[in-house]
């Protein structure tokens, strides 16, 4: 689609090319042309919401630099070895595609589909990346530990330069070879090592002459003990340059299969580039998507034209629906007449391309096949063509291309001649697109295409808003009111005396003066009216966000409250299975145990019985408390608080309030913790009295201080495993992250009872013996859960 000069989408395209990250991006940015039916023009909106999402839900900008590689995939084509640089660039290509790669994986909460499928067509190999990128410093450097024969190549290259030096240096020190020298410096000519010698002493330092200065007073000389040398750098340079040959050609090798991979990369991280920078960009202008309509309903709410100053512009909201297609706009000179028309055609451009509109939802437009624009005076002297006829030429145009689907913008339409013959033209123009079916915007200056559009089925009448009490524009546009000339109050305010005013009355027709009267009157009403509107508006929807928010709110306090109850029986579940199991294990081992009488293996189970009633009371009392515990929220937590840990039913103090994740450190006991402000209720001082008289307090250990290390030195096994058991609960209670077991070395016995059923316990994560210092084999570090 072709667009008018006038509109200046090509600025638009340029400031979304600023935001790309790729050269190939930068360059399809500056290609883009608006789509040309209501399905392509729908997708590439759809796309540009979805990169919205995902540059607002993830961390980082989802893409990195690439390059071009045309000529690149060209040499790959006919099997040369590719550069360090070329290497570079078709690398940074599969880095851009590994980098785009979770794109392929959305959230469930980002809700894409067309972006993935697109990531999902991105390859890269990654043990090629690897490679070059170990191989490969910058544009003309390989790595020494690119190959053991490179690295053995420049490590003789170094010892070689070492040795010259030194020798060089020794003859630089002496006192005998260094009075021949013109400076003790080292230098090199021809890729060779050489010392400046005085030119009366060259014959005193044996060796090859390569080069003598401009004035012949110094010559360098390679002296003879160094040639050997010299030649054996020249010999490993030849050999290094081998060597690097063959390392190019080895890691083009690994590009050479994926040229048709490569090049598809290249077509979707260009497309991606331009997707995200289309989002970036609507960030930036704090634009709205766009929903297209069918014919007839085009709808601005404030909508800011991108190209003025964010500070100075002044938003204009449009109209066109129930069977409007043709707008008639008048209005005062420098009132914002053109600017309305720019930015409609503007905004048809833009959406139509999947770009995003500077406006306050909703925005609706119809998808046009084509943007025809006569706008601001195309005079041109070398066509030597009069304003007129320059704006005949555009409408001529216009007329012969234009069709039902189609998008006419005119501006000062009748404008440049006879006022008779440009209203008659004026009229016959608009009725000829309205036949068409165009939509139609038009700005004029002329009373009679007032009167006609008033009168005509399908026009709407609207002006832009002048202040005669400081006789300046306002720049709003009032739908379904047509504008006056202005000309006699702004002559009036200015000081033309009165009895002249009073002749230009007599001089207007009284239907003129009646109907400018009328006008006056009616953007009076409407200004009210537009006014009172925007109250009501505003205020339904303030009530319309209160009501939301106090929905949202107690649907998600309900939600956490079945959530904390859910939570809270599944533990209880949990706890007392746990439980019954590792009692029924220690009935079971303890039966098996024929070294003890009957008494002492009745005592064990009796015990363990006993500690598991005790688990089941604490689990029953616990979850009769939690449905009656006071959660918080996090402004009713301050420093200081005292607040009950809900899967404890244990007191804390509060140290610092909840942080920006909500979560809250307190010191419970000796130790101090981080939860979350869900984790918590009211401490029990705050609780309700019935609360507190209508069952007994859990204590959970308050009051008793639980050791970081259990000695079960000297202990049976059976009888261990069973204070074991009993201090791992108190411990896990008392939310310790680690503890000691010190079950000393001796024959291992006891060492290995212990840390088999620690493999078993639900409250261990993990185990290992202690290090050096922390006791050795004679004692278990214990990891809780």
């Amino acid at each position: 689609m072709n667009l008018p000069k006038s509109l200046e989408f090509d600025r638009i395209l340029e400031r979304l090319a600023e935001k790309t990250v790729s050269a190939p991006g930068t360059e399809a940015a500056k290609k883009i042309r608006p789509e040309r039916t209501r399905e392509a023009a729908k997708l590439a909106m759809e796309k540009t919401m979805e990169a919205e999402t995902l540059l607002i839900k993830r961390p980082g900008y989802p893409l990195r630099a690439f390059s071009h590689i045309e000529a690149e995939l060209k040499r790959l084509k006919t099997g040369a070895s590719l550069s360090c640089g070329e290497l570079l660039r078709v690398a940074g290509v599969f880095r851009a595609a590994k980098a785009a790669g979770p794109l392929a994986k959305p959230a469930k909460d980002e809700n894409a589909t067309l972006i993935p499928e697109m990531a999902r067509g991105l390859f890269y190999d990654g043990v090629a990346l690897k490679r070059i990128s170990d191989c490969i410093l910058s544009e003309d450097e390989i790595a020494d530990d690119a190959s053991p024969e490179l690295a053995r190549i420049r490590r003789a290259m170094r010892k070689e330069n070492e040795s010259i030096r030194e020798k060089l240096q020794s003859m630089i020190r002496s006192q005998t070879d260094s009075k021949y020298l013109q400076d003790t410096i080292i230098t090199q000519r021809n890729g060779r090592f050489v010392v400046p010698v005085k030119a009366e002493y060259k014959g005193n330092v044996p060796g090859i002459v390569h080069e003598k200065s401009a004035s012949g007073a110094t010559f360098f000389v390679e002296p003879a003990g160094v040639v050997e040398s010299n030649n054996r750098i020249r010999e490993l340079e030849g050999e290094e340059a081998h060597e690097v040959s063959r390392i190019l050609a080895e890691l083009t090798s690994l590009l050479f299969p994926y040229q048709k991979e490569l090049r598809e990369d290249i077509e979707i991280l260009t497309g991606l580039d331009v997707l995200f920078a289309k989002a970036s960009l609507g960030l930036e202008m704090k634009a709205v998507p766009v929903t297209f309509t069918e014919k007839g309903t085009l709808e601005l709410n404030e909508g800011r034209h991108p190209l003025i100053d964010s500070q100075k512009v002044v938003p204009v909201s449009l109209h066109m629906k129930n069977g409007v297609h043709a707008l008639v706009i008048t209005g005062p000179n420098t009132g914002g007449k053109t600017v309305t028309l720019k930015l409609v055609g503007l905004f048809a451009a833009m959406a139509q391309s999947g770009f995003f509109l500077p406006a306050k939802s909703p925005a609706r437009m119809p998808v046009f096949d084509g943007i025809f624009a006569d706008i601001g005076d195309e005079q041109s002297i070398e066509q030597s063509l009069s304003t007129f006829s320059a704006h005949m030429k555009s409408i001529i145009f216009a007329l012969k291309h234009a069709h039902g689907d189609s998008l006419v913008l005119l501006d000062e339409l009748g404008a440049g001649t006879d006022p008779q013959e440009g209203s008659a033209l004026a009229q016959a123009v608009l009725a000829e697109l309205d036949s068409k079916g165009c939509t139609v915007i038009a700005t004029t200056h002329i009373g009679e295409l007032k009167v006609f559009a008033g009168e005509r089925e399908g026009f709407e009448n609207a002006s832009m808003e002048f202040d005669a009490a400081t006789l300046t524009p306002t720049y709003r546009l009032l739908m379904g009111v047509a504008g006056r000339s202005n000309a006699l109050s702004i002559s009036q305010k200015l000081g033309l005396p009165k009895h002249v005013l009073q002749s230009a009355r007599q001089y207007m027709d009284e239907e003129h003066v009646e109907y400018s009267r009328l006008i006056e009157t009616a953007e009076k009403a409407q200004s009210r009216a537009d006014r009172m509107m925007n109250q009501a508006y505003q205020a339904l929807e303030e009530a319309k966000k209160q009501r939301r928010r106090a929905e949202e709110e107690a649907q998600r306090l309900n939600e956490k409250r079945k959530r904390m109850l859910e939570q809270a029986n599944e533990k209880a579940i949990e706890i007392i299975n746990d439980a019954k199991d590792t009692a029924e294990e220690v009935i079971k081992e303890t039966r098996k145990l024929k070294k003890q009488d009957e008494a002492q293996r009745t005592k064990t189970v009796q015990k363990v019985r006993g500690k598991l009633e005790h688990k089941k009371q604490y689990i029953e009392k616990h979850k009769k408390l939690q449905k009656k515990i006071k959660t918080l929220q996090p402004e009713d937590i301050h420093a200081g608080d005292t607040v009950t840990i809900v899967s404890m039913d244990a007191p804390a103090t509060v140290l610092e309030p909840p942080n920006g994740k909500g979560m809250v450190r307190l010191k419970a006991g000796i130790m101090t913790v981080e939860l979350h402000y869900t984790e918590l209720a009211a401490g029990k001082e705050a609780e309700a009295k019935h609360v507190r008289e209508s069952m007994s307090r859990v204590t959970l250990n308050r009051g008793k201080a639980v050791p970081m290390e259990l000695d079960l030195h000297g202990q049976a096994v059976d009888d261990a495993l069973i204070v074991l058991d009993k201090y791992l609960d108190d411990a896990f209670l008392a939310g310790y992250a680690e503890v000691r077991i010190v079950h000393g070395r001796g024959t291992g016995t006891l060492r290995n009872g212990v840390q088999q059923y620690l493999r078993t316990h639900p409250h261990v994560a993990k185990q290992r013996l202690g290090e050096y210092g922390e006791g050795g084999i004679g004692v278990t570090v214990v990891t809780l859960k």
